[in-house]
């Protein structure tokens, strides 16, 4: 599980966990043609806030928790081999920013019913970008990330 900080003003942080889950797909990909390995991965991303704090008086662990750290892990788990698998909120701004998604259609997620989720194809594309400012997403937890003034506003990568 990784964690980002939160940029309100230009959703830097989704990209950045975009750009880091394309990469270790890529790594994967070089370490599987280049020796006698087939490691496979699926890896999840999803937006929202979280709680954070350090737990455990014998072993102390930084950890994360929440709705968001939840649906994250269902978009892992969920998700098909070599792949990467987004909610909705997340598909909203990679496509802004020039990332191509694929729609993988209706899934039932523990805990959460019905969702439609996406695929993160590839690297994004300048020429497709278009600029998101803070009132603009029309995206549930997007939108409470912008009104909200919460420190522990993450972006999540499971895989």
């Amino acid at each position: 599980l990784t964690a980002s900080t939160c940029d309100k003003m230009n959703f830097k942080h989704v990209t950045a966990m975009a750009d880091y889950a394309l990469r270790i797909r890529d790594q994967l990909a070089y370490v599987n043609e280049h020796s006698f390995n087939n490691f496979k991965i699926r890896i999840g991303i999803n937006i929202g806030p979280v709680v954070a704090g350090v737990i455990g008086a014998r072993k102390p662990q930084y950890d994360i928790w929440g709705n968001a750290v939840n649906v994250a892990s269902r978009m892992d788990s969920t998700g098909e081999l070599d792949s990467i698998q987004v909610t909705e909120d997340v598909r909203s701004i990679l496509e802004k920013k020039g990332y191509p998604l694929r729609c993988r259609g209706t899934i039932q997620v523990k805990g959460k019913g019905s969702m439609v989720t996406y695929f993160l194809e590839g690297n994004r594309d300048p020429n497709k970008m278009t600029t998101i400012h803070e009132n603009e997403s029309n995206n549930s937890d997007a939108n409470n990330m912008d009104k909200t003034d919460n420190k522990n506003d993450e972006s999540l990568l499971s895989g």
